[in-house]
């Protein structure tokens, strides 16, 4: 066996990580259609799923997030100190925003500040005879977990579905949507692209109809050639005339 000369093994290559695994837009559907927003807890569940799916956050950065930092107005989330200390300003879509304006609302009627978590505890727990949770206090970064994994069970999804699978979610979906590798890298707070690069993956269906739509409109400029030499010939012939 190879030793270096501290007799210690050689550290070999670090394995390379397996592609990030994302929902299909069916997937996404159940997985949302799977939460009662008639409740409060549900309200607040399918908010909190919005902001994964719609603005990519962290599930520390979801636990993290505060009534202010939530500007319904411009229609942006501010992520204050994300991962690597940094802040960034997230722009969110009209679905996003709608239902955060729903569940920032219902927040209201339980009395919170813009200073208190923006997904909090929706009621006070206890433990035996002590008191555990309060109302408005933060969640736990496993709750949030819990509750990701929950609701995709109840929506039958068979992949193993974690707050970060809603963020892998929401980076591939704007790959898709024509968002730039810069741009997607702003958007996560990723400090190194080569981070964000590994959404790049192939998509064979993207890839089939970017290679098919190639071929259609090989297809017509041949098809638009032969008329321009038939047009071409009749012109000719005319001159001769």
């Amino acid at each position: 066996m190879q030793t270096t000369t501290t007799g210690r093994k050689p550290r070999g290559r670090k394995p390379q990580g397996r592609l990030p695994v994302v929902l299909t837009d069916g997937e996404v559907n159940a997985l949302v259609d799977a939460v009662n927003p008639r409740c409060i807890s549900g309200l607040r569940n399918r908010a909190m799923l919005a902001a994964m799916l719609g603005a990519g956050l962290r599930v520390s950065e979801v636990v993290g997030l505060q009534g202010r930092d939530v500007d319904l107005d411009e229609g942006v989330i501010n992520v204050r100190a994300g991962k690597g200390g940094n802040d960034r300003v997230i722009p969110i879509d009209s679905e996003t925003c709608g239902w955060l304006i729903a569940w920032s609302e219902r927040r209201e009627t339980l009395g919170l500040t813009g200073r208190q978590c923006f997904f909090c505890a929706v009621r006070d727990s206890y433990f035996g005879k002590k008191a555990g949770r309060k109302i408005g206090s933060a969640l736990h970064p496993r709750t949030v977990q819990y509750i990701v994994r929950w609701i995709a069970k109840r929506a039958g999804i068979e992949k193993r579905v974690t707050p970060h699978t809603l963020r892998h979610t929401y980076a591939t979906r704007l790959l898709d949507s024509g968002f730039t590798i810069r741009e997607v890298q702003e958007l996560l707070g990723h400090s190194d692209v080569s981070t964000t690069m590994i959404y790049t993956h192939v998509n064979p269906a993207a890839l089939r109809a970017k290679i098919q739509g190639n071929d259609k409109r090989q297809e017509q400029i041949v098809e638009l050639q032969q008329e321009m030499a038939e047009l071409q010939e009749k012109l000719a012939a005319l001159a001769a005339q």
